[in-house]
């Protein structure tokens, strides 16, 4: 990716973050004296004026809510390219996910963020946007003038969804370890209660410095320091059932005000170990709703992101060597999404391991991989019509071009789709990576049918296993 000298008026400096549709830059208005950030849509989408208009949607949302809580759009234009482009408030401290690699935030400091976040998450909801995709990337920091204060803000609404389109058929999109499970399904149709888990988990990966996982351990149990009833009010905020969480953004911050009003604001003590893998993070199979019937389709599924940073995984911060071997062949550049894929749920069989021997199968880790006779390109194979139903707000998207299947869009998307047939397995005798290995082959219905792994697949399978076993961490 080259590096633009300018955005209108504004110089660049560097770039901050990219994702499937559009990067982030660093700049600087030269009349103001202020550094920037810009956003710019991607150079493959420039002649897509669906892409484009969804692209400016974000830019009205942000200044519709117009709000300090929120990253604040100045400007908009256009490239000579005619690729849109929008600038918008410098974050010069970084993002909550960084702050959190360094573990958990003091008590009295993630009670204050927490609710800070959900402050600005009830401005949207105020405004009938509901955000869907919270997660410490999407939390961004900036210093206040005069001190040691610093503004919180919350930023990409690339999936969000405004009161006119909250009805309509949604696919499966989101962060793995954040996102609530209506997200995870086929119409979920989330509501403004998946903001109100996406808050939960924020403020639990706050207290304790991990996302919470399936188990819903209270945070006190990694913590003990935390309150009983800090625990109540958060594992409320992270009910899998909707209709049990608090209804509203604003319930939950006004329990979390009235359970912490008192709370003694020492720091916490160091956080305990990680205990087990990770916490919890959905090629061939689709389902789509025909006559109210689900019907399975022998399709290919992806994940994209439409605002930088792409993850959200907490994979992406772990050493590496806790995931996969050190000195492999798995190109440095595709380890944190390989993580990620392999993190995206708690599943028997599936690794960051597994993904690559997978990658390394499909394609050889060749991202510019191009097959139009099977109508599948790029490191992890796929066809274009049917990413187009995987992608965050599915069908609200364009299908992407062969050029614009990128590792960032495409590897994502093998964590999602096997998490999301992988339930089909459960019960199959043999290897759980081989099967999943051959559910992305084929599809679950088939490997359910043949019992495991069938035989017309075993080549396929017969090579992953070969890179598994020297991928798996020694």
């Amino acid at each position: 990716m080259e590096t633009p000298s300018s955005a209108g008026r504004y110089t660049i400096d560097r770039l901050l973050g990219s994702g499937g549709f559009a990067s982030v830059w660093l700049g600087r208005d030269e009349e103001l004296d202020s550094p920037v950030a810009i956003k710019i849509l991607a150079e493959h989408w420039a002649q897509r004026t669906d892409v484009h208009e969804r692209f400016v949607q974000e830019a009205r949302l942000l200044r519709q809510v117009d709000s300090h809580r929120l990253v604040q759009v100045f400007d908009i234009g256009e490239q000579e390219d005619g690729r849109p482009y929008f600038v918008m408030t410098y974050a010069d401290r970084g993002t909550l996910d960084e702050r959190l690699a360094e573990g958990p935030l003091p008590l009295n400091e993630a009670l204050r963020m927490a609710r800070e976040i959900i402050r600005g998450v009830q401005e949207l909801h105020e405004v009938d946007i509901v955000h869907r995709d919270l997660k410490p990337s999407n939390v961004l920091l900036r210093s206040v003038p005069g001190g040691d204060a610093e503004r919180v803000m919350i930023s990409d609404l690339g999936i969000a969804r405004t009161g006119d389109r909250l009805s309509s058929l949604t696919l499966p999109a989101g962060s793995p370890g954040y996102m609530a499970p209506e997200q995870t399904q086929i119409d979920g149709a989330p509501d403004q209660r998946a903001d109100v888990y996406g808050l939960g988990a924020l403020t639990y990966h706050m207290l304790t410095g991990e996302p919470p996982g399936q188990t819903r351990r209270p945070p006190s149990d990694l913590q003990p320091a935390i309150p009983h009833a800090v625990d109540q009010v958060v594992l409320r905020a992270l009910e899998p059932d909707r209709e049990k969480r608090w209804p509203s953004a604003a319930e939950f911050g006004h329990a979390l005000s009235r359970t912490t009003s008192r709370i003694n604001t020492d720091p916490l003590p160091p956080a305990r170990p990680a205990r087990g893998g990770s916490p919890a993070r959905g090629r061939r199979r689709l389902a789509v709703i025909t006559g109210g019937t689900l019907v399975g389709l022998s399709l290919a599924g992806g994940g994209a992101f439409w605002a930088f940073g792409g993850s959200g995984g907490s994979g992406e911060s772990a050493p590496d060597g806790k995931w996969l071997r050190a000195g492999s062949d798995v190109p440095p550049q595709y380890r944190a999404l390989i993580v990620q894929a392999g993190t995206w749920c708690d599943m028997k069989g599936l690794s960051p391991a597994l993904i690559a021997a997978m990658l390394k199968a499909e394609s050889n880790f060749d991202a510019k991989l191009s097959d139009p006779a099977g109508d599948e390109y790029g490191i992890a194979r796929w066809t274009p019509k049917v990413l187009v139903f995987w992608q965050p707000g599915g069908l609200n998207n364009p299908e992407p071009k062969p050029a614009a299947i990128t590792p960032e869009l495409s590897i994502p998307a093998m964590g999602r789709y096997l998490c999301y047939w992988g339930k089909d397995l459960r019960d199959l005798p043999g290897d759980p990576a081989l099967n999943l290995a051959a559910t992305y082959r084929s599809s679950s219905k088939t490997v359910a049918q043949a019992g495991g792994v069938p035989a017309r697949f075993k080549p396929y399978t017969d090579k992953v296993h070969r890179y598994l076993e020297d991928y798996l961490p020694r």
